[in-house]
């Protein structure tokens, strides 16, 4: 039956291309009619395998591992992209666990719907691990599924002395997604899996921090009573933007680095919004949309922000109000045999303005003494809505439901929905 199904797959997938799917961008969120010619399968008896021992192939951090043996698991789909926070995963459970699938589709919303019941052929896959980071505010990553990332298995064979930058890929060429991936049935509300619900001292553990794989991260998961700002009461936020998108953003060239985060950056001058409170870099919507990114710069909320990441780039003062002039930046419109040409050079807030793109931005909530960023991407529907002024302002917590993750040791949430705690009606929904 699924040799059958992959066979039509694959001759299906001769009319299309790689290239074609990769030009799917962020959030093509339209609402396609439900296929009405589905037909589930029951695969139930070729379940050998849970998500935990799927996830307990994973011995070490660094080093992902290709299955090498039938293994086939039974999950239910526990997330969905229709509000573009989630892109190009799949988040999936059972009863051991959640683990995030690299399906690398986009508007997969309609395809694999909430509460449906997935099989996946586990084998020739790779499960690898995404955010882990040695050192200094370091600590483990988010565990995905998905193939081995390119250029691995010369790493592996030690044909490379560089490990490459991610341990696995997408699995999103059609053929590919029709051999491993099976859809079953889609169960009603009272069978689907409900959100769980971790406490804080599990999210603060050394285990969350550094373990392999922690319960809590790939889970759909519900926090309530979370504060606004930091362990410390103090409001924070993280979001990274690139004055020039044409250069590398690595660290080798980290004055091609604005970091808005922190939330007592003595640099930081900006005029709150109208009826808002003050709040960092007044980063006050959920996520950070092109225009609106534009509208802080158009504001000069960043202008006295110093650019690079720290110590010896900080110390040359460069800001984003400044002119690009340096010749190992690529100065623009700036002629160092002309003097008077000064005034004709951008400063690096055009730059950063022209190359504007949506951004993610991380909140800092506390939740029952644990701290969790809740992350979202410029690119969801809900990215320009604000954040509650009551929220803001501290006198208001909130409820989130969305999916547990982790980031160089540090609880991340990738949010599906938000309430005001105690309340049912959605503080992010219907106000886009």
């Amino acid at each position: 039956m699924r040799k059958s199904l992959f066979v039509i797959a694959a001759l299906a997938a001769l009319v299309s291309c790689r290239s074609l799917i990769e030009e799917w961008q962020p959030v093509v969120t339209f609402k396609e009619p439900d296929k009405v010619n589905f037909v589930p399968v029951d695969m139930d008896d070729e379940v050998n395998a849970t998500i935990a021992d799927i996830k307990a192939m994973y011995k070490e951090h660094g080093k992902p591992v290709v299955i090498n043996s039938p293994k086939i698991i039974k999950a239910q789909v526990v997330s969905s992209d229709e509000d573009g926070n989630i892109y190009r995963e799949l988040y999936i459970q059972d009863a051991t666990g959640g683990i995030c699938l690299k399906l690398g589709r986009s508007s997969s919303y309609d395809d694999y719907k909430l509460g449906q019941i997935l099989y996946v052929d586990c084998e020739d896959l790779c499960i690898g691990e995404y955010g882990y980071k040695t050192g200094n505010y370091g600590g483990g990553g988010l565990l995905q599924l998905g193939l081995l990332g390119d250029g691995w298995q010369a790493y592996l064979d030690k044909e490379t002395s560089t490990a490459p930058e991610y341990e696995t890929s997408y699995i999103d060429l059609a053929p590919i997604i029709a051999k491993h991936i099976f859809k079953g049935e889609i169960l009603d509300e009272d069978e689907r899996i409900k959100p769980s619900t971790p406490s804080g001292s599990e999210l603060s553990s050394n285990d969350f921090k550094n373990g392999l794989a922690p319960a809590a991260v790939g889970k759909l998961t519900k926090l309530t009573n979370l504060k606004i700002g930091n362990l410390s009461g103090k409001p924070e936020v993280f979001a990274l933007l690139y004055p020039d998108s044409n250069l590398n953003h690595d660290k080798n060239n980290s004055w091609n680095r604005l970091f808005l985060s922190d939330g007592d950056d003595e640099y930081s001058f900006e005029e709150p919004y109208k009826g808002y409170p003050k709040y960092p870099h007044n980063l006050i919507h959920w996520g950070l949309t092109k225009l609106r990114t534009q509208d802080h710069i158009d504001r000069c909320d960043w202008d006295n922000l110093l650019l690079g990441d720290s110590g010896a780039d900080m110390k040359n003062n460069k800001t984003v109000g400044t002119r690009r002039v340096e010749k190992k930046n690529f100065g623009y419109g700036y002629d160092a045999n002309d003097p008077d040409s000064y005034d004709d050079a951008l400063r690096y807030k055009d730059v950063l303005r022209q190359n504007a793109t949506a951004q993610s931005v991380s909140h800092y909530f506390t939740y029952d003494g644990a701290e969790v960023q809740i992350r979202t991407s410029g690119y969801s529907r809900f990215a320009d809505v604000p954040l509650p002024v009551d929220v803001l302002n501290g006198s208001k917590t909130i409820d989130v439901i969305g999916i547990m993750s982790r980031y160089q040791g540090a609880a991340q949430f990738m949010l599906l929905d938000a309430y005001y705690s105690g309340n049912t009606t959605s503080i992010i929904k219907n106000l886009y």
